[in-house]
């Protein structure tokens, strides 16, 4: 016990020792002298080492201790029997206002994302389609497949924003490609 306690206050001086006189007195040398820049890292990591060998000593002789391990021990047993409880009164409540609300469930929100997924599966292959086909085609003719057969149509026209992409123009050799200076 007396090796312990003897480490124990050895790393008490250890701590102070640095965080009292060798911190600051590195700091003031560095600050006023400018020279030593390494010992102001120095007695830091002696600080911080011996906060952590206090930091261990102290949670090893916790943890030892059997009355605290009872506790513990009863304080977790509680805690998950709470859980217990609160779950049951959770899932007893939640279950009929549920769709008393009239929110959706966990499973009707899934098959919703799986819909919205095979949609986009589904716009994924037609976009791959009608590419390979406007591809094919002059730019008329490819302007007028995507914008389908129902184009004429009064209720296109309303959906349509008149946008039309100009056609690409050719490169000219040696032109200017930039306008920017």
């Amino acid at each position: 016990m007396s090796i312990k306690q003897s480490a124990m206050t050895e790393d008490f001086g250890k701590l102070f020792e640095a965080a009292w006189i060798d911190l600051p007195q590195a700091t003031v040398k560095r600050l006023i002298v400018g020279e030593d820049h390494g010992a102001v890292s120095e007695a830091g990591w002696k600080a911080y080492d011996a906060w952590i060998r206090l930091a261990n000593d102290a949670s090893n002789r916790i943890y030892a201790n059997p009355t605290f391990g009872a506790i513990a021990g009863r304080g977790m047993q509680a805690g998950l029997q709470v859980t217990r409880v609160v779950d049951a009164v959770a899932s007893a409540i939640f279950g009929n206002l549920w769709p008393a609300i009239g929110l959706p469930t966990a499973t009707d929100v899934q098959a919703l994302r799986a819909d919205v997924k095979a949609l986009r599966e589904e716009l994924r292959t037609v976009r791959e389609q009608a590419s390979e086909a406007v591809s094919d085609e002059s730019d008329e003719h490819a302007y007028a497949a995507a914008r389908g057969a129902d184009s004429a149509n009064a209720s296109a026209a309303v959906i349509w924003n008149g946008y039309k992409p100009e056609p690409r123009r050719a490169s000219t050799k040696g032109g200017k490609k930039s306008v920017a200076l």
